[in-house]
Parts: structure tokens; C-alpha cells; sequence
């Protein structure tokens, strides 16, 4: 799902202004300047360090996915790669220390996938919940995603310099971040939300939400993101128990309007309800009586065919094939898009197939309708899940 960046800047103006109003008062912190930090860790976390100037020359014959994102604004690398001797890549947006890599290679004590994060100290801290990197089963994660991932990340940190430097909301207080990767997987991006209610527990002993020895742990403030719909409803379940806010840019989801369940979530993009209807009113335009829905395992998807179905009927449209992708990298598998493809060649008067789905997931069932040489059998209707 690719974010826009007029909405990702909405979503840190909404969760600020929401704070704002929340508070009373804002104790002034003692803190550094808004750079990435390079506090005294556990060996579990990252020293960050800066990286040094991009070499172009370094990259010249590496693949693509070894190009590394730089921060042009900072002269800071946000993605450090090295090659382990397995052949596993260590992809993080600051340097890993070195127990870290140890671990990696030692194969005794693995963590998946290894934590990335990128922080800006301030005032008031905004959590953000980015897909930097596509989902996998390794521990440093996918390749690097530089549209939907690095776009929102950067996005977010340069509207973060507009509102403290140029409009200056509060006068005298700095929004800062805590921005993590959930790798579009959403028990992972849920597993990284618990480092957003860190600083609402009062009996965590954990120096790193301290600015000092002396100092409040930090708070929270509210979170940015998901882009997921799915890892948006595992987080806004969690973060609605310490009544964290939290605004996304691109969860499209219609269960998500739901305000009883998710009163602390709200986003700046419509529900897929509005883009369901859309879809049907292109099918009847294009005249098609006879479709085959493709949709995602997951609410996004299962959401949207429900309602797509029931559309469909009052439009006297009837369905050929509907089958579901399953939205796991370790699961799914080419056998499985194949399927999906065999059974949509099983009714060749319906040409028309609407397909419900993130990129990663609609690029299998791509990949398969060209292994069975059938690309000029369908005409695709997409949802805005693998747009570009």
C-alpha cells in the first residue's frame, strides 16, 4: 500500500493537535538536538551512529537491492548493509552493534527479525509504525521497500523539521519521534508497538525511556501508521488500552470504523467501502455479468469481498471464482498462485477478475498467470493494496 505524502503529513499534525489538547502542561525535558540517538544501550539495542558519506563507487557492482537509502538532509545513512559469511544480509536504518551481528552469526541466540528503529528526541514523542522493509522469514527481513517504505519514513521525519522549525505549533516544545520498521507483517509491527506503551507503565525498569537518571520516562503522544490494515487493527487494539491515539495513512479497512472497537483510531484516507463501490459501478461500466474475485486473507481483503459480494448480487453480477491469497511469505508458496490461476482458466467466459490484495501477494499471482501463459486471458480490476 503506497502512502501519500500530504496524508502521512496530516497524521503528525492530527496526533500533535490531539495531544496538545489532551495536556494541560508541558514540563520542558532537557534534551539533545533531533538527531539519531546515540545513547549506551543493552546489547539487544542499536548504537546509532552516523553513518558515513554516500560512495557511489562501493555500490557499482552490487544488485540493486544493495543500494543503500540515504538521508541526503543529514548525511546520514538510514540502510547499513553488510554480508555475513551465510550469506544473509544485515539491512538496518542505523549500524547494528557488534553483539548484535555476533548473534547473527553465531546462529545460538536469534531474534526475528532483528529490531530496526529511528529516533528524534523532543518534547512531546510520536510513535510511527513504517513497512520499511517487505515481508520475509529471515531475520533482517525483506529487501528495502523505496516507495511505500522509505518514502513515509523520510516523509515523516521531514514534516517533523517543518512543524519544529518552520510553523512552530507549540512554542517552546519539540515534537520528536520513535519510528519503527513492522516489516509489513503484523504480528511483528504488534510485537514493535509494545515499545509504545513502554513509557505508560509505571513499573518498567528501562533506562532507554528516561532522558536522565532523574527524568519521567517518556510518553508517547500518539502513533503514525500502520500502512497495513491488518497490522493496524493488532496495534489499535493494544494501543487503545492506554489510550494512546493513533492515525494512519493508508489502512483502508472498513473494520476499522468501527468506533466502539477502535475509538482511538482514526486515519486520512476512506474506507474501502467507498472504493468497493467504485469497483462495482467500473464492472458495470465495462459490462461484465460474469467476474472472478481474487482477495486477501486478512481483514483488508475478506472485508472488502464481503461487502464486494453483496454489491455484486444487487447488480445481478454474477461470480465464477472466488478464491483467497494467503497473506504469509513463509505459507505461501508458487504452487498455491498456480492453483489459484488453474481454477480461474476453469471458466474462461470470465475474463473480468477484480483482485483484493497488498503488491507482494498480487506479484505471485502475476508471476503465476505468466508461468501459464495466460497474461491476455484476464482484465484485471486492482484495489489501491498494489497500486503504484
Amino acid at each position: 500500500m503506497r502512502p501519500g505524502k500530504r496524508w502521512l503529513a496530516i497524521c503528525l499534525l492530527i496526533t500533535t493537535i490531539h495531544y496538545t489538547e489532551m495536556r494541560h502542561s508541558v514540563d520542558t525535558l532537557n534534551i539533545e538536538d533531533s538527531v539519531f540517538h546515540k545513547r549506551n544501550r543493552h546489547h539487544h539495542r542499536h548504537k546509532h551512529k552516523p553513518g558515513q558519506m554516500y560512495d557511489p563507487t562501493f555500490f557499482a557492482d552490487k544488485p540493486e537491492e544493495f543500494y543503500p537509502i540515504f538521508n541526503l538532509k543529514d548525511g546520514m545513512h538510514l540502510v547499513d548493509y553488510e554480508i555475513t559469511p551465510k550469506q544473509e544480509t544485515k539491512s538496518d536504518w542505523v549500524n547494528m552493534s557488534n553483539d548484535q551481528v555476533g548473534e547473527m552469526k553465531d546462529k545460538k541466540h536469534q531474534h526475528w527479525p532483528i529490531k530496526r528503529e529511528a529516533v528524534i528526541e523532543g518534547d512531546l514523542v510520536l510513535g510511527g509504525l513504517m513497512m520499511v522493509h517487505e515481508r520475509s522469514d529471515n531475520m533482517t527481513c525483506g529487501p528495502v521497500m523505496p516507495q511505500g517504505g522509505v518514502q513515509a519514513l523520510e516523509t515523516m521525519l521531514y514534516t517533523l523539521d517543518i512543524i519544529n522549525n518552520d510553523l512552530r505549533l507549540i512554542p517552546g516544545v519539540t515534537v520528536g519521534a520513535h519510528i519503527l520498521d513492522d516489516c509489513d507483517k503484523d504480528t511483528y509491527g504488534l510485537e514493535m508497538a509494545v515499545d509504545f506503551i513502554k513509557g505508560s507503565i509505571s513499573n518498567i525498569d528501562d533506562a532507554e525511556y528516561a532522558c536522565n537518571a532523574t527524568a519521567v520516562r517518556k510518553v508517547i503522544s500518539g502513533v503514525v501508521g500502520a500502512a497495513s490494515s491488518v497490522t493496524s487493527v493488532q496495534v489499535a487494539n493494544l494501543l487503545r488500552l492506554f489510550k494512546i491515539p493513533q492515525v494512519s495513512f493508508f489502512s483502508t479497512s472498513p473494520e476499522l470504523s468501527n468506533k466502539a472497537r477502535f475509538e482511538y483510531f482514526t486515519r486520512t484516507i476512506p474506507s474501502d467501502h467507498h472504493q468497493v463501490r467504485a469497483m462495482v459501478e467500473i464492472v458495470k461500466k465495462l459490462e461484465w455479468s460474469y467476474v472472478s474475485i481474487i482477495y486477501e486473507e486478512s481483514s483488508y481483503g475478506i472485508k472488502a469481498f464481503e461487502e464486494l459480494e453483496a454489491l455484486l448480487a444487487k447488480s445481478n453480477i454474477c461470480i465464477a471464482v472466488k478464491e483467497k491469497l494467503v497473506k504469509d511469505s513463509g505459507v505461501a508458496h508458487e504452487g498455491a498462485y498456480d492453483e489459484i490461476v488453474s481454477k480461474l482458466l476453469t471458466k474462461p467466459r470470465a475474463r473480468g477478475a477484480i483482485i483484493f490484495g497488498s503488491d507482494q501477494e498480487v506479484a505471485g499471482v502475476m508471476r503465476a498467470v505468466e508461468r501459464a501463459n495466460a497474461t491476455h486471458s484476464f482484465s484485471w480490476v486492482g484495489s489501491d493494496g498494489w497500486s503504484a
